[in-house]
């Protein structure tokens, strides 16, 4: 009985990791195409150049999301009970989930 209900949780994290993996494969298979796409022959220190400054790039862009989004949370909670924005709420297409403080934020609207 205790195996019927493990088996399924054992596939969709079995199956999540695999996601991830072909994920990663697939944006190192796509920065080697571009890399080869300037020029830059595999296995030169060129072509590892190329390979470090997208990744750089990619990481780079990541953390400005990051820094976007806390900054739309701030300002969602600074505006608190200032009725001049809506509440945010699931709806909106732009808002996200606060998880520590089970309350929706956006760019244009308040926490509560």
């Amino acid at each position: 009985m205790r195996t019927q209900v493990w088996l399924p949780l054992l596939i969709c994290l079995t199956a999540a990791t695999g996601c991830q993996t072909a994920l990663a494969d697939h944006k190192q298979a796509d920065d080697q195409k571009k890399c080869a796409g300037y020029g830059f022959q595999p296995g030169t220190d060129k072509f590892a150049e190329c390979m470090m400054k997208l990744d750089e790039k990619r990481e780079n862009a990541a953390a400005d999301a990051k820094d976007d989004d806390a900054r739309m949370k701030a300002l969602s909670i600074k505006r608190n009970g200032d009725t001049r924005f809506p509440i945010c709420s699931a709806a909106m297409m732009d808002a996200n989930l606060d998880t520590v403080n089970n309350a929706w934020y956006g760019p244009n609207c308040r926490q509560k």
